[in-house]
């Protein structure tokens, strides 16, 4: 079970606070979302199914989201995360989005750093380089490696 956290924003149909001018309601809309996706992952894991929620926070704010919402199941923390230099491409080939994506590179310039650092390893993070793969190869390996339920 695949669960995008942005697409749980995106069913906002009127009043949706987008990142790109951030503000209070933006900040409580994707928290909204944060935890709705983490309800959906708990109905489908415990209904037998292995569960994804796609993200892009930083390694303290998901660490919260799941002790707050998540404590005592089954989380395998997998951050996604090619070299700076792929990820700024990859940002800048996206045809997935309604804006311009180059908004984002601040984003992935403070991101990107976080999923080097030894500490976010031993906080139980595997971080997973997806830099010389497609998306079907990434999946493939990165499904090779994780402990799934």
């Amino acid at each position: 079970m695949h669960i995008p956290v942005d697409d749980l924003r995106e069913w906002v149909v009127s009043g949706i606070a987008h990142p790109l001018n951030w503000s209070d309601e933006t900040t409580r809309q994707f928290t909204l979302a944060e935890e709705a996706a983490c309800d959906l992952a708990i109905r489908y894991q415990d209904a037998g199914f292995a569960v994804a929620i796609d993200h892009c926070q930083g390694p303290p704010t998901l660490d919260a989201l799941i002790e707050r919402r998540l404590a005592g199941r089954k989380v395998v923390k997998i951050a996604v995360a090619p070299d700076f230099e792929t990820n700024m491409e990859r940002n800048r080939t996206r045809t997935n989005k309604d804006f311009d994506c180059e908004i984002l590179g601040k984003t992935i310039e403070n991101l990107n750093p976080l999923y080097r650092t030894k500490p976010i390893h031993e906080q139980g993070w595997i971080v997973f380089d997806n830099t010389p793969d497609g998306v079907e190869d990434a999946i493939d390996r990165l499904l090779a490696r994780a402990e799934c339920p």
